[in-house]
C-alpha cells in the first residue's frame, strides 16, 4: 500500500484526492506510458523524440537529458513540457555536478574528491550548487547521490563516484548531498540498490554480485540505505546487482541460477526495502539497456516483471515501441496487473504533486524564465570547485621527499602521459596539454614523451645521460573506464619503454587525475598523488601544489595502498 500522506510524500487530503482522480482519468495506454522514463541526449530535438513516441501512443513520465549548453537545453526541456499534459520528470545523471548534463555547467568534482576533503558541508554545497544550476534549465530530478561503498578497488564503475569505503562516511556525505539538492530544487535518488562496490565487475555488462553476508550487508549498505530512508529519501534506483545472501534469506530454496538482480527482485523490493526498511517512496530501475538486466531472463519477460516485482518506473529502452509492447503483453499474460500499475502510478503522480509540477505547469513556472540562465555567468561559480580541489587533492606518499618541485633547481621535467582519453563520465579527455601549460607558467621546461618516437623512452636511455637532461619525471595518469572496459589499469605507453626504471636516480612522481588505485601497477612509486576528478580546476590546483604554492590537504577516503592485495606500496 502507498501512503501518500506519510514520508516522503507528505501530501494533504486534497492532494491525495487529486492523485487518485488523475489516475482514474487516464486511459490504459496513458497509464502504461507513465511507467517509462527515456533519455533524450545530444542534439536531437524534443519534437523528434515525442513525435516518434506519439506515433504509437506512448506518453512517458520523464526524460533524461545531457550534452547541450544551458540555453539550448532549457528550450528543449520547455518543448517537452509544453507537449505533454502530465508534466515530466526532467532527470540528470549528475555525479560530478551540473556539467554532467549542461555543457556550461559547473564541475564540482567526483564524490570521492569531495569525500577526500573530510568536510560533509562541501557535499551539501555541491548538491545545492548542482541543483540551482539544473533548476535554471528546468531539471527537477537527479539520479544521485551515489551511495555505493567502494569496498573493491578493482570495481570499474563505483571508484571515484563513491564517497569512499567507510559506510558511516558514505551515509553522512550522502545525506548532506541530498539535502543540498532538495534545498536547491532538485529531488535526489539514492543508487545503486542493493549496493555496488563489492564486485570487481560492472553491471553494464553483466549482473554483478554483492557477495556480502546478511550481517555484513546490514552493517554497510543496509546502514546507508536505512539512514537515507529515515532522512526522507524520496526515490531509490534499483540496479542489476545480485545479492545472494539476502535472496536466500527470503527464499531459502531458491536455486543459484534463479536469483534475480535487484532491479527484478520482488523480495528485495517488497519484503526488505518496503517491508523491513519502511521505504514508502518511488523506485526506478537502473538503465535497462545494460547487459545485467537481460542476462538472466529474456527482455520480453524482464520488462513487465521489473514493474510487477516492485519497481515503479522503467528507465530507458533499447527500442521504445518494442518495450512498450512487451509491457502491454505482460499485462495481457497476467505477469503485470492493473492494480500493481495503479500502485506505481500513485507514487509517480504523487511525487510529481509533491514536487509541485502540476501547480507549476498550471501557473506557467515549470520552466524558469530566460533570466535564470544568468547563474551560468556568475564569476564566482567556480569558487566551490576550487575549494573542493584544494581540500581534496591527496598526497598519498612522498617517501623520497620529491616535493615541492622548484623551477630554479629542477627546471627540466620529463612528462609521460598515460591514458588521458575520453571516458564514460567525461567525454572530453586530453587534460595533459593544460597540465603542461600550467607547469610552464610556473617556470618549468617540459619535455613530453612522444609515443611516435621523437624522443627516447625512459627504458632505452642510459641513466647518467638522462640525468644530464632532466631533473624530474612526472607520470600524468588519467585512466578511467570508458563504458566498454572491464578494468581501469595502467597500460604503459612506448612498448614498456616508459615503465618507471629510475625511481632511485631521478625524482619520480605519479599523479592520478581520476582513478585512486594506480599504486597497484607500480607500488614503489616514491611520490603518488590522487586527484579523483579529471577537470581543468583540478589540474590547475594540482600544479600549484606540485610547485609548493599550496599544501596538500586531502585525506584518502579509500585504501590507496591496496593493502589487502599487496604488501609494499607504502615504501
Amino acid at each position: 500500500m502507498v501512503d501518500l500522506k506519510a514520508k516522503p510524500f507528505y501530501l494533504t487530503d486534497e492532494q491525495v484526492e487529486f492523485v487518485h482522480a488523475k489516475i482514474a482519468s487516464m486511459s490504459e495506454n496513458d497509464k502504461v506510458g507513465q511507467l517509462f522514463c527515456f533519455n533524450s541526449m545530444g542534439d536531437a530535438s524534443a519534437s523528434e523524440m515525442y513525435e516518434k513516441l506519439d506515433s504509437f501512443g506512448l506518453k512517458p513520465c520523464g526524460m533524461l537529458l545531457r550534452g547541450q549548453p544551458s540555453d539550448k537545453l532549457r528550450l528543449k526541456i520547455k518543448d517537452f513540457q509544453d507537449h505533454y499534459e502530465i508534466p515530466l520528470f526532467i532527470c540528470g545523471d549528475l555525479d560530478r555536478g551540473s556539467s554532467n548534463m549542461i555543457m556550461d555547467g559547473t564541475p564540482n568534482g567526483h564524490q570521492m574528491e569531495i569525500g577526500a576533503t573530510g568536510d560533509p558541508e562541501l557535499a551539501y554545497k555541491a548538491g545545492y550548487r548542482t541543483a540551482t544550476e539544473c533548476a535554471a534549465v528546468g531539471t527537477n530530478w537527479n539520479f544521485g547521490p551515489v551511495c555505493d561503498i567502494d569496498f573493491n578497488p578493482f570495481n570499474p564503475i563505483t571508484n571515484v563516484r563513491s564517497f569512499g569505503s567507510d559506510p558511516d562516511k558514505v551515509l553522512e556525505f550522502c545525506k548532506n548531498a541530498a539535502r543540498g539538492m532538495r534545498d536547491g530544487g532538485l529531488t535526489p535518488c539514492a543508487k545503486h540498490w542493493p549496493g555496488d562496490g563489492v564486485d570487481f565487475r560492472d553491471q553494464h555488462f553483466l549482473a554483478s554480485v554483492n557477495s556480502l553476508s546478511v550481517e555484513e550487508w546490514w552493517a554497510s549498505y543496509g546502514k546507508v540505505y536505512q539512514g537515507l530512508i529515515d532522512d526522507g529519501m524520496e526515490t531509490i534506483m534499483t540496479a542489476h546487482i545480485l545479492q545472494p545472501a539476502l535472496a536466500r534469506k527470503y527464499n531459502p530454496d531458491v536455486k543459484d541460477e534463479d536469483i534475480l538482480p535487484g532491479s527484478l527482485n520482488a523480495d528485495l523490493h517488497n519484503k526488505l526495502l518496503r517491508g523491513e526498511m519502511g521505504f514508502n517512496g518511488l523506485l526506478i530501475t537502473d538503465a535497462t539497456g545494460m547487459g545485467g538486466f537481460m542476462e538472466i531472463i529474456p527482455r520480453s519477460k524482464a520488462v513487465p516483471l521489473s514493474i510487477a516485482n516492485g519497481a515503479d518506473i522503467f528507465l530507458f529502452s533499447r527500442d521504445f515501441e518494442e518495450d512498450f509492447n512487451y509491457m502491454k503483453k505482460g499485462i495481457e499474460d497476467g505477469v503485470l496487473t492493473w492494480e500493481r500499475i495503479d500502485e506505481a502510478l500513485e507514487r509517480i503522480i504523487g511525487l510529481k504533486v509533491k514536487m509541485g509540477l502540476f501547480e507549476k505547469k498550471e501557473n506557467g513556472t515549470l520552466i524558469p524564465p530566460e533570466e535564470a540562465l544568468e547563474v551560468f555567468k556568475d564569476e564566482k561559480r567556480l569558487d566551490l570547485a576550487y575549494e573542493i580541489a584544494d581540500k581534496g587533492i591527496t598526497l598519498v606518499k612522498d617517501t623520497k621527499h620529491n616535493l615541492p618541485l622548484n623551477p630554479e633547481t629542477q627546471r627540466n621535467l620529463y612528462v609521460v602521459v598515460v591514458g588521458d582519453k575520453p571516458g564514460y563520465h567525461n567525454s572530453r579527455g586530453d587534460y595533459a596539454p593544460l597540465f603542461v601549460e600550467e607547469l610552464e607558467k610556473k617556470g618549468f621546461k617540459v619535455t613530453l614523451f612522444d609515443p611516435e618516437g621523437t624522443n627516447e623512452p625512459i627504458g632505452k636511455m642510459p641513466i647518467e645521460e638522462f640525468k644530464k637532461k632532466w631533473d624530474a619525471i612526472i607520470y600524468f595518469v588519467n585512466v578511467e573506464t570508458n563504458g566498454s572496459d572491464s578494468a581501469a589499469r595502467i597500460t604503459w605507453p612506448g612498448k614498456r619503454g616508459t615503465v618507471p626504471m629510475m625511481i632511485h636516480d631521478v625524482p619520480t612522481i605519479m599523479v592520478s587525475i581520476d582513478n585512486p588505485y594506480h599504486l597497484v601497477d607500480y607500488p614503489r612509486m616514491p611520490t603518488y598523488i590522487n586527484c579523483y576528478t579529471s577537470e581543468d580546476v583540478v589540474v590547475k590546483t594540482l600544479v600549484s601544489k606540485l610547485a609548493g604554492e599550496s599544501e596538500f590537504k586531502g585525506v584518502s577516503p579509500v585504501d590507496a595502498f591496496l593493502s589487502k592485495y599487496q604488501f609494499n606500496a607504502r615504501y
